[in-house]
């Protein structure tokens, strides 16, 4: 970098001006406090002619000033701060004499950052403790994140990080997106736990962003299948291709066990007429006992020599849907979602929203009309609050009819 001092009028008396020039197109211009006429200035050598009264002092003043400046500038590049960085440092230690400390130069450096850029370093930190699935839901984030970006036809850097900015995030998904409500608080949810992990890393980020808030229902209505549904798709004349894939969603209804966890099925697992796994999505130690309701779960795993054939999900939700709809279970449901303060109503054929999940929350549903204590269901499928497990229960009216006439 080349320091040099220029008289703002080269032919009227006018202040010296400082230019630090890093590069032809990159320059910082700052203007001094001192008056000098062009007689007494010497450009090319940098210095007060001797004629004029003090100008020893002044000459040693600037050549100071000249060395204080050269010497910041290095301890910036020192840090690794580029020229746009630099330029700002050095503009403030220009006009008010005060450097920065190490550690506020790099929140100035992180500052710049953009936030989109830093999913890659968090999820990097995270590898050793998140699933695939996990990791798959923050690149979606991420996705929308970029689409926000778009939307907005600006970049979000860390800076920009702030309860307003998150809560134009939080109504863009909801009325541009047109997501539900309980998407929006998924997503707020994700991009708080990476507010929280930058904060503990030192990053600068303003803690008020966490603050924002999307409300959802405590509990949706959600469809489960009844006993007798359960014994239409049994016995249901379905093509050969979809035996299987009936086998492994009544594997997972008896089990009341995730899809991911049932794919992973091995004869090693088996211990007796216990199935002793670790969840993929959690890393518990889970213990099924192939005994009662879980018994027709045993009978299917006997069927595949304990290793059940493997499906890709959507492949799967697919062709259950399909198997439901050869069943008859085609009844019209209707489920109330909500988008704001707008309620939202979904009217289709059982069928078409039957899935994967449907098994483990009919497992759940059934086994608590059954009588089965909330505690053991926990137990059986893994749950650690009684809030998440209560969220799967559908008691059915016939249930509450039975459960009446027999007090």
């Amino acid at each position: 970098m080349v320091v040099k001092y220029y008289l703002t009028k080269p032919y009227a008396e006018s202040k010296l001006r400082l230019v630090c020039t890093y590069s032809r197109n990159q320059q910082l211009k700052f203007t001094t406090e001192h008056l000098l006429h062009p007689d007494f200035w010497d450009s090319k050598n940098q210095r007060v002619d001797e004629s004029m009264n003090g100008a020893d002092e002044l000459n040693l003043l600037l050549q100071q000033f000249k060395l204080d400046v050269l010497k910041h500038v290095r301890e910036l590049q020192l840090l690794g701060i580029n020229w746009t960085e630099l330029k700002d440092l050095l503009y403030n230690y220009l006009k008010t004499g005060s450097t920065v400390t190490s550690k506020e130069i790099q929140n100035h450096k992180y500052l710049r950052v953009g936030l989109v850029s830093l999913f890659d370093c968090f999820l990097a930190a995270k590898s050793a403790d998140y699933k695939i699935g996990t990791v798959h839901k923050y690149n979606v984030l991420k996705s929308i994140l970029l689409e926000f970006e778009k939307h907005r036809k600006k970049k979000i850097k860390l800076a920009d990080v702030s309860y307003p900015l998150m809560e134009e995030f939080r109504l863009y998904m909801l009325n541009v997106r047109q997501n539900r409500n309980d998407t929006v608080y998924i997503k707020l949810a994700g991009l708080k736990c990476i507010f929280r992990w930058l904060i503990k890393n030192n990053y600068p980020i303003d803690e008020k962003a966490l603050e924002v808030r999307q409300t959802v229902k405590t509990k949706h209505n959600i469809v489960t299948l009844s006993d007798h549904e359960l014994l239409q798709i049994a016995l249901a004349n379905v093509e050969p291709h979809q035996i299987p894939i009936r086998d492994c969603f009544l594997f997972q209804v008896y089990t009341g066990q995730r899809y991911s966890d049932m794919q992973q099925l091995c004869p090693e697992q088996i211990q007796g007429d216990v199935w002793k796994f670790q969840s993929v999505k959690t890393g518990k130690d889970m213990h099924v006992p192939f005994v009662g309701w879980s018994k027709n779960a045993w009978d299917i795993g006997v069927k595949y020599n304990f290793v059940l054939p493997k499906f890709s999900q959507q492949y799967f939700n697919r062709e259950i849907s399909n198997i439901c709809r050869i069943a008859s279970i085609t009844e019209i449901v209707l489920l109330k979602r909500y988008r704001g303060n707008t309620t939202i109503q979904i009217r289709k054929p059982k069928c078409d929203l039957i899935s994967s999940h449907t098994a483990r929350r009919t497992c759940v549903s059934l086994l608590l009309e059954k009588g089965v204590p909330p505690t053991v269901v926990m137990k059986l499928t893994g749950h650690t609050s009684i809030q998440t497990l209560m969220k799967y229960e559908r008691t059915s009216n016939e249930a509450l009819f039975n459960a009446l006439s027999g007090l």
